[in-house]
């Protein structure tokens, strides 16, 4: 309490010296010099001057910020005095921090909260004058990233987050968002995750790594928030802070009826400029939609299951049976998307793909080894496309085009029957296959496919798996030890008529092929290249 007390007094001491000054330069800047300017006859302000009297407006603020958390403190500190005992000034400011961002979320979360526009926009200056600015005032060169969205979803409002406050849950109901998490500690009030986020699946957009603080509290009998925030504290200058940083983001979940919750989703980043890559900086507002698609998919899939035919081999019977399919195409989509993303924490290595600029195609390679212990190269391929073809149409005509007619290594399929539909979500194009290949080779197939259909983009992704290897997951058997490898498309809009249209696939390769560089990398950018290619083809013959 004294090193506090003594904190407090300097802070104090430094303020008013700061005022004194700034008083002094209003004073200065407001007594007429001698001298004049001859083309407006005014008194004349050196540039000297003005940089001084931002500078100290500029520390002022900050004081007052400082100032302003002190006192927030002081009273979390008089709220909780036994709890002092036991928690240090940075446990306490912490806790001061977090509580101030679930106000935050909470607010911004409301409908008809005055700071947002009529297109759905945050207006920074009531922003700015309305919470704590811990972070400061905007610094030169980074800009704001925030969008909300909120929707009915089919799941009891206390279960919903339970899930989403374990960070374990968390990541299975968004496979196509956090590429990776890992808890760092936590107590009863809240916890320190380590994030690794993916704003749009494409090689040429970097992920987001940030250490998290995240708390949740129950607000209101049938209410509860969920907030994360950035590890990090105030600063002005630009190259220490770091390039992505989470503003109070989070969820506000209320318990509608029975099994029926009303999810509003806040997200909101502060980053670089540069580190965005134009062509998809329109695709920003679409933050908080994609978080809530993905809650949908997740939740109504639980909710309501059907089954438009049964048949084949495949004998799927009770819930279980269905969740475990479920369960094996999203660990699917997140190696996909992993994989097309190269993130580190799955020991994506790239891979150089110098004159390699048609179709924009990026490779990583990891490593690994099978249960025999016999070491194995993986390598993720993924090309890009600009097609003058709105989103809706291109979905379309992938889905319902032959396979075996766009990807090269599928050429041996005889013919493909779709066996099982599940519906991920009421909203069309959301759906979990499963499909019978039929070749001429002596082993039976499954091919399992998942699309995505949201306003922010699509993804249409595939992994063939052997019959009795299917059979036994979908079963119960545990699906960690088998080897997936995706592969599909995805699409993003781009404008009103024209998308961005990416394919990508993973192979496994032995230890002594990967070696030769040369050769990996030619075959992959012909099975990419012929892939859109062959899309294009599809869509002049079916337009």
């Amino acid at each position: 309490m004294y090193r506090h007390h003594q904190t407090r007094i300097f802070l104090q001491q430094q303020n008013d010296l700061l005022r004194r000054e700034n008083e002094t330069m209003v004073h200065a800047l407001s007594t007429p010099y001698t001298s004049s300017c001859i083309s407006c006859s005014g008194p004349i302000v050196s540039t000297e001057e003005t940089e001084l009297w931002l500078e100290n407006a500029l520390l002022r603020s900050e004081i007052d910020t400082l100032t302003c958390f002190i006192r927030k403190l002081n009273s979390f500190i008089n709220l909780y005095p036994v709890v002092g005992v036991s928690l240090t000034k940075w446990h306490y400011a912490v806790v001061a921090m977090t509580s101030l961002s679930l106000k935050e979320v909470v607010s911004l979360a409301r409908q008809g909260n005055p700071m947002w526009t009529c297109n759905d926009r945050l207006n920074l200056d009531e922003y700015y004058s309305n919470f704590f600015p811990w972070y400061a005032r905007n610094a030169p060169g980074f800009v704001h990233e925030a969008s909300r969205a909120y929707a009915m979803v089919p799941f009891d409002a206390s279960l919903l987050v339970e899930n989403l406050t374990n960070h374990v849950s968390w990541q299975k109901i968004f496979p196509s968002i956090i590429a990776d998490v890992s808890l760092e500690s936590h107590n009863r009030v809240f916890q320190m995750i380590n994030v690794n986020f993916m704003q749009q699946i494409s090689p040429l957009i970097q992920t987001r790594n940030v250490k998290l603080l995240r708390r949740s509290m129950r607000i209101e009998n049938n209410t509860w928030v969920i907030v994360d925030i950035s590890m990090y504290f105030s600063s002005y200058a630009r190259h220490s802070r770091p390039d992505f940083m989470r503003f109070p983001s989070g969820y506000l979940v209320e318990h509608i009826t029975h099994g029926i919750s009303k999810v509003t989703v806040l997200d909101h980043w502060v980053y670089q400029e540069e580190e965005v890559v134009n062509n998809f900086s329109s695709n920003s507002r679409f933050g908080a939609h994609r978080w809530l698609a993905a809650l949908q998919r997740h939740c109504y899939n639980t909710w309501s299951i059907s089954i438009s035919s049964i048949g084949h081999q495949i004998q799927i019977c009770g819930p279980i049976c269905h969740t475990n399919l479920l369960n094996l195409s999203t660990w699917m989509v997140s190696i996909f998307c992993t994989g097309v993303c190269g993130t580190t924490r799955q020991k994506w290595k790239p891979l150089s793909t110098i004159g390699f600029s048609v179709n924009n195609i990026r490779m990583f390679t990891r490593e690994s080894r099978d249960m025999n212990r016999i070491p194995w190269g993986f390598v993720s391929a993924t090309g890009m496309a600009r097609m003058q073809v709105t989103q809706e149409i291109l979905f379309r005509l992938i889905n319902r085009a032959k396979k075996q007619y766009i990807w090269e290594h599928l050429a041996s399929v005889t013919d493909m029957k779709e066996l099982i539909c599940i519906k991920r979500c009421p909203n069309p194009g959301n759906e979990v296959s499963v499909f019978c290949i039929e070749c001429n080779g002596p082993k039976e197939w499954y091919l399992i496919q998942e699309t995505y259909y949201e306003a922010s983009g699509a993804m249409i992704i595939y992994a063939c798996i052997e019959a009795p290897c299917f059979t036994a997951i979908i079963n119960g058997e545990d699906f960690s030890g088998v080897e997936i490898l995706p592969f599909g498309f995805t699409i993003i809009p781009n404008g009103l008529r024209e998308s961005f249209l990416s394919a990508a696939c993973q192979v496994k390769i032995n230890q002594t092929i990967l070696t030769d560089t040369d050769k990996v990398m030619e075959f992959m950018r012909n099975t990419i290249g012929d892939t859109l290619e062959n899309v294009q083809n599809i869509r002049y013959v079916d337009p």
